[in-house]
């Protein structure tokens, strides 16, 4: 009789342990919603707090900035180094003549006989002169250049610090990850109030974006280095030092290389931003084909970005590639150096330093004819389209956030859904984040870029994941999307905006179609990633039960390749937040737009606080999205 009471009582334990913080979601949100009801707006008693003393702290700035030893004994000298560092560069680049140019970048993949790789360079610079643009393209390639170089001489020995020290190394991992969760145009604030406007604050900026990934790789590549190396090293006598330059940086080259590559692509990300702080380049011309509404012209500027990263690209994967059997000889070395020292001395002697004026970028302006025929010939599907996604998603999902729902409401929602994948931890942070966005007064602007960015993630996932399964699936598929997917990724994200402008018009879905295009390249390549590492042994068994292709699909590929899919989705999100300040510059609202106004007017303080929010937004996301990939891997046994 006992026993039945026991056997009995153990299921409705159960069943009360797992109904019980549902009965918590769903009390909260009832007592919360009659109690605040009328609570139209949050609070904003802290806005005027953070807004106040920036904006006093930025005005003193600007006052002493020529005076005061802060200034003149510690920010204008690096201002100046800077500064003379990327005027140096631009200035050769553009007194050598055009040809020299091309083969210096040419002759680092040539010496290890790299030919495909120095063809690539050859072409990608040319074209940049056939198209007009040789000196805009000079001027930021000087500016990506001294960021890359800044970027290795901070970031490597910061990763072989973190290696030979995991405290160190423990220390520096959330201050990376905060780094590359910062949309970049934000870091652009302070650096505007501390080095003024101008080439420096752009190519600050791009390296502290831009330094994570050299930090983390030089660190995976350091531990990565077999013990054998390094004990063999220590054995023959080599110090530490010795055994570093010697035998770990070497062994280690490839995977440096990889964070360079990295570094690269995401300074590209801040290239034409960096138009709107002063910086000289690439950005002028494209900012002037979006006023415009030219895509062609867009076009070819951003092909000219393109081709700056595929010249640093190659050039660092000749060097992490190199082959020591295979490079010039000594003769032929000191061939290839004497004929660019001759053609340097003919070039400057008969003043062939420009580019010969072959074509400009008018010669993409069929692009905007074809585009304009498109447009005249589907406006009707576009606004259809653009009608459905604010009326029926937009408005309604941004009006339910901030008019229906009331705010506290949405913060135990969310302290709620993080307290139940990660803990109490991640809750707290979490409510407090939403409750500071919310006393800044940046509540109403935060709801309306969060549902612009989770518009956007939809959508980029309902064509990223069929996609990524599908490429993960065939081969054939995934060699034909890879140079698709890698233009999209190398191509500047403000390129998107132009085309995207001229079928949508100025506004939210500009902005959201432009983020899905953007952001839905790492959702495919992650989630192919994700099919691909499906063990075979998995997929056999479900086969040998008599499974179906689609019920193995559905009960086994994406269950066991879901994790590598939520980090997918992380990303997605990542790269969508990452379009918030380019969304703005086309009407869309919301933080972005306080962010860019900000700047313009130089209300730093405004420009804090939206910066902050998107900033607290971003990292909401990204450990919910973290957290729910963890708890979707199956636990490992020992």
């Amino acid at each position: 009789m006992t026993t039945a009471v026991v056997i009995s009582a153990a299921p409705d334990r159960a069943a009360l342990h797992r109904w019980t913080p549902w009965a918590v979601l769903v009390g909260g949100v009832i007592v919360l919603q009659l109690a605040f009801a009328s609570a139209a707006t949050f609070p904003a008693g802290l806005d005027e707090t953070f807004a106040s003393p920036i904006d006093d702290s930025g005005a003193w700035m600007r006052s002493n900035r020529l005076t005061h030893p802060l200034f003149t004994g510690f920010f204008t000298p690096i201002s100046d180094f800077v500064e003379w560092v990327i005027s140096t560069i631009a200035d050769f680049l553009l007194w050598a003549p055009w040809f020299v140019v091309i083969a210096i970048a040419a002759a680092l993949p040539l010496y290890y006989k790299r030919w495909r790789e120095a063809a690539v360079v050859v072409l990608a610079l040319a074209y940049t002169g056939l198209i007009g643009l040789w000196d805009d393209t000079m001027m930021t390639f000087a500016l990506m250049t001294t960021s890359v170089l800044l970027a290795v001489v901070i970031g490597i020995p910061l990763g072989v610090w973190g290696a030979f020290n995991p405290r160190v190394e423990q220390v520096m991992r959330p201050i990376l990850d905060a780094m590359q969760t910062i949309p970049a145009f934000v870091y652009f604030l302070p650096l505007l109030m501390l080095l003024s406007i101008g080439n420096v604050p752009a190519a600050v900026a791009t390296v502290i974006y831009a330094l994570p990934p050299v930090v983390r790789l030089t660190t995976l590549g350091i531990k990565q280095v077999p013990a054998e190396a390094v004990e063999a090293s220590a054995m023959f006598g080599a110090s530490r030092l010795q055994t570093l330059f010697k035998v770990q940086l070497p062994m280690a080259i490839k995977t440096i290389v990889a964070g360079l590559s990295q570094t690269v692509m995401m300074a590209l990300g801040i290239v034409v931003l960096a138009q709107l702080v002063g910086a000289n380049g690439l950005g002028s011309p494209i900012m002037e084909s979006l006023n415009q509404r030219r895509v062609g012209r867009g076009l070819a500027a951003g092909f000219a970005i393109v081709a700056i990263a595929l010249v640093l690209d190659r050039i660092f994967r000749s060097v992490a590639q190199r082959d020591p059997m295979r490079r010039l000889s000594s003769r032929e070395t000191a061939g290839l150096v004497g004929a660019i020292v001759a053609a340097l001395v003919v070039g400057r002697t008969l003043n062939v330093t420009t580019f010969p004026s072959t074509w400009d970028w008018t010669v993409f302006d069929p692009v905007d004819d074809g585009v304009a025929w498109v447009r005249d010939n589907l406006l009707d599907q576009t606004r259809w389209l653009s009608d459905f996604i604010v009326t029926w998603i937009y408005l309604p999902l941004r009006d339910l956030l901030t008019d229906t729902i009331a705010w506290p409401v949405l913060v135990f929602v969310t302290a709620w859904a993080c307290w139940r994948v990660r803990g109490p931890g991640l809750a707290a942070f979490s409510a407090g984040a939403l409750v500071t966005i919310g006393l800044m007064g940046q509540w109403d602007d935060s709801i309306n870029t969060l549902v612009q960015v989770l518009i956007a993630t939809a959508l980029a996932l309902a064509v990223a994941i069929p996609l990524g399964v599908w490429a993960g699936r065939n081969r054939r598929v995934e060699a034909v999307l890879s140079p698709v997917l890698d233009s999209f990724q190398t191509m500047p994200s403000l390129v998107y905006i132009i085309p995207v402008v001229v079928f949508f018009g100025l506004g939210v879905v500009a902005g959201v179609i432009a983020t899905v295009v953007y952001a839905m390249v790492p959702g495919v390549r992650i989630t192919a990633l994700g099919i691909r590492e499906v063990a075979e042994e998995s997929v056999e068994a479900s086969q040998a039960f008599g499974a179906t292709p689609r019920q193995t699909m559905f009960g086994v590929r994406l269950p066991l390749a879901a994790p590598t899919i939520m980090a997918g989705v992380n990303q997605v999100i990542m790269m969508a937040l990452a379009m918030v300040i380019i969304t703005a510059l086309v009407g869309a609202g919301g933080l972005g737009y306080e962010v860019v106004d900000s700047l313009a007017k130089s209300k730093f303080g405004l420009g804090f606080e939206a910066g902050l929010s998107i900033v607290l937004i971003a990292m909401i996301l990204d450990r919910f999205t973290e957290a729910c990939s963890d708890r979707l891997r199956p636990p490992t046994g020992h």
